[in-house]
This record gives C-alpha cells, sequence and structure tokens, in this order.
C-alpha cells in the first residue's frame, strides 16, 4: 500500500528530528531548529478556548487545537542550487469549532477553526531572481502574502485575515488556510521591505469536483487533491511603503492595492435564468449565471508613535465586489495596535473591528421571500469586534492571549432555522483565552 503524502511528510519530520545533524554540521535557523546544514524545522502549537456567554447559536464553550509544522529548505545549502529554496508546511488540527456549533457568525471566531485532520497545506518550491524578486510554484496559499496586515497578525478572529468578503464568495473559501491549491506567484522588487509588486494565479477551486452539499475540506481532507478544477484565480498587490528602522520592528508605514478576478461562473444572488425571481414560485429555481467575479481591495497601516521599547499605530482595509452575484458586497475593517504596553517589551494589546456588508442583490432576495409568502428577516451586515492582549511568557516560546469578541448580527441577521425561520440570530459575547507555543 502507498503511504499518503501527509504520512510520508510527518514520517520525513519525525525521522529527522530523531536523528539531528551535529551542531558542528547544522547552523543556528531563523526559526526552529537545524536539521541538517540549510534544512530547518519550526513547530507551533496553538489552543483556543472560547466560550460563548451570550446570543448566537447557543452559550457553551468550544476548544480547538492547532500544531503547524514547517520543513524549510535552503537548496543551495543542501544542493548547491544557488537561489533555491522550499518549503513543506503539515497541519495538525483537532477539536470544536466555535463558530459552527456557538455563533453561527460568518466571520470566524477563531483563525485556527478547521476540519479535525492532518493535513499537507503548502508544499512548493522558490527560484529568487535577485534584486528583481522571486517565483514561487507549488502548493500555495495567497492568504499567506496577499491582503495581509501586520498590525492585525495577533488578532484571533479569522477575518482578520482572509476576509469574509472572499471566504465567502471564493469556490471552497478560495486559496486560503485550510486549503491550499497549486499556484504560481511571481514578486517585483521588495514588497516585504520597501516597494513591490505581487502576482498570483491559483487553481480556482481548493476543494476540488465535490457535491453540493459536500464539505470542500472532506472531500480535500488530507491537502493532497491537488485540484485544478473550477477555472482559475488570479489575484495582484502592488506595495509601497517604508522599511522598518531594525529587524522585526513595524514599519514606519506602508499601502497596499490589490485586485483579483475569478473566471469560473458564479450565481446570481436574486434572479433565475429567465429573470424572474428566485423566491417567486413560477421561477425554475436555477439562477442566473455570471461568468465570472471580481474585486479589488485598499490596506494600510502607520506608526503613529514609537519610543524605545514600545509602539502605537493604526491599520485599515476595505474591499469591494459586484453585488448581483456576491452575498457580501463590501467589507472594511481597522484597528489599533499598542506594541510593549504597560512597560513589557515583547507583548501587544490590540483592538480591531470589522463589518462585513450583504449587498443588495441579496437583501432583495430576503424581501422577495417575505412577498412570496415565506417570510425572513433580511440580512444587513455583520460585525466583528475584538480585544486581546498577548503576553510573552517565555519570549519568542510560550504566549497567552485572553481575548474578548462581540459579533453583533451574526451571519448578518440570518435566523437559526433550528429555532425559528422569522428571527435573527441574537448578538453574540465571547471570551477566550489561546495559548502559543513555539519550537
Amino acid at each position: 500500500m502507498r503511504p499518503s503524502l501527509p504520512g510520508a511528510a510527518i514520517a520525513l519530520l519525525l525521522a529527522l528530528a530523531l536523528h539531528p545533524a551535529s551542531a558542528e554540521d547544522a547552523p543556528a535557523c531563523a526559526e526552529g531548529v537545524a536539521l541538517a546544514p540549510g534544512l530547518c524545522l519550526s513547530t507551533e502549537a496553538t489552543l483556543d478556548s472560547i466560550a460563548n456567554l451570550r446570543g448566537g447559536v447557543r452559550s457553551g464553550v468550544a476548544a480547538i487545537g492547532q500544531v503547524w509544522s514547517d520543513l524549510d529548505a535552503d537548496f543551495e545549502r543542501l544542493a548547491g542550487l544557488e537561489g533555491w529554496r522550499g518549503r513543506a508546511s503539515v497541519i495538525a488540527i483537532y477539536g470544536r469549532q466555535a463558530t459552527a456549533t456557538l455563533t453561527g457568525g460568518l466571520a470566524p471566531a477563531s483563525n485556527i477553526e478547521a476540519l479535525s485532520t492532518i493535513r499537507l497545506f503548502e508544499f512548493w518550491l522558490e527560484r529568487s531572481l535577485g534584486a528583481w524578486g522571486s517565483l514561487r510554484v507549488g502548493q500555495l496559499a495567497a492568504d499567506m502574502e496577499f491582503a495581509t496586515l501586520d498590525g492585525a497578525r495577533t488578532l484571533v478572529s479569522g477575518t482578520f485575515g482572509w476576509p469574509v468578503a472572499l471566504a465567502s464568495t471564493l469556490p471552497a473559501g478560495g486559496p486560503a488556510y485550510p486549503l491550499a491549491t497549486p499556484g504560481i506567484r511571481l514578486t517585483l522588487g521588495e514588497p516585504d521591505t520597501h516597494h513591490g509588486l505581487r502576482l498570483g494565479l491559483y487553481s480556482g477551486n481548493p476543494g476540488g469536483r465535490y457535491g453540493a452539499d459536500t464539505d470542500p475540506q472532506r472531500h480535500n481532507r488530507y491537502g493532497t487533491t491537488f485540484s485544478f478544477s473550477g477555472g482559475a484565480f488570479m489575484i495582484a498587490e502592488g506595495v509601497v511603503g517604508a522599511a522598518p528602522p531594525e529587524a522585526d520592528a513595524p514599519r514606519p508605514w506602508v499601502v497596499k492595492l490589490g485586485a483579483w478576478y475569478h473566471n469560473a461562473s458564479f450565481d446570481s444572488q436574486r434572479y433565475d435564468t429567465t429573470g424572474l425571481p428566485l423566491a417567486d414560485p413560477a421561477s425554475s429555481g436555477v439562477p442566473r449565471r455570471y461568468g465570472n467575479n471580481h474585486g479589488a481591495y485598499a490596506a494600510a497601516e502607520a506608526v503613529l508613535w514609537r519610543a524605545e521599547t514600545q509602539s502605537l499605530a493604526l491599520f485599515a482595509r476595505g474591499f469591494a465586489q459586484p453585488q448581483d452575484r456576491n452575498a457580501v458586497a463590501w467589507q472594511v475593517d481597522g484597528g489599533m495596535v499598542w506594541r510593549g504596553p504597560l512597560g513589557r517589551a515583547n507583548d501587544t494589546a490590540v483592538l480591531g473591528i470589522s463589518r462585513a456588508q450583504v449587498g443588495a442583490s441579496a437583501r432583495g432576495y430576503d424581501r422577495d421571500l417575505g412577498a412570496f409568502g415565506s417570510p425572513t428577516p433580511t440580512r444587513r451586515y455583520e460585525t466583528m469586534i475584538e480585544l486581546n492582549y498577548d503576553a510573552a511568557v517565555i519570549e519568542d516560546r510560550l504566549y497567552l492571549r485572553p481575548l474578548v469578541q462581540v459579533l453583533v448580527n451574526p451571519a448578518a441577521r440570518q435566523p437559526d432555522e433550528r429555532r425559528s425561520a422569522t428571527e435573527p440570530l441574537p448578538n453574540a459575547t465571547l471570551v477566550g483565552l489561546r495559548v502559543v507555543a513555539k519550537f
């Protein structure tokens, strides 16, 4: 029997961990441990415990854990291939997802929520182009590089990473955690530290070919589907900004402008193929199909004040996309991050607010349901507010992150059919604790 790719990858990681290279042969790694000259293994374990005090689907507690391991290879050291490097990422997830079982919201309460499994995530090779940039090919995730905000990285809710606007629009949520997909990424210039451009081309549906009622995470449970179905997803992002004053310090300012395009078909939110409202009993029930989808976004962050061990920064993003084929027409989020609060240089306090707005067509469909005798709340918007404090218990090793979240209009006022078809989900208030250990 042939072993699965995730199993083979895990066996390789264990073998290397049990038989590491000697200290003389293995140079230090930026993160993790050196297994051989040019071969580094880094692992991060995260445990989230989240309690819904009131509102949402139900009150209760959910806990979920994740172990994420990256095996980074410098092929110049390993094999003399100048300018080449690679990475294999394996993720193990186990536990109860707070969003599905407690809040019912569009915005995930935790950004590590996913189906319990062990999966291959990213698996790629990269060729440095020197001062020109780099080219990366393999199984990739767009949310690792595109539309990111450094100031929001300690926020726990998933919408501050890959936003609801894209996750609710793209097939299987798009090429983002927990589903990477075959793709190519070209970087020109230095977008991470100065000015540059990122271009990405990804397979259109990371879940592969699956039925309408099938969970794409279950269909691609181990990350080895390597789907080339569902057309293509393209994204481009231009970045301008100042270089960081020192290593690991936030950039003084940065602005990102991006756009995306998907060439697959997308359903109308309101009308059928004959032009009748989908809610009309006389409708064919088959939504009108649009031949593509697209959108644009902007992101910015700036340090307002900086001292020897502290800084205060603001961040913001905005996304817009056609309302006729997308339930969420636009989304904005932003917040404030205080690094080094209370005299603790390695701690971070952050406040984030996100609002996802339902488009006119989706709202019109809800009103049509009422007009044709099936009343339901009209969707409007969903707002996620999060405040957390990331405390370094052991610098670069162990962190505790207590948090509070308020979810306004969960699922943009959609009802919970198990309780009532006409009453929207009530606002939810959550408290939680994240524990992060790095190895």
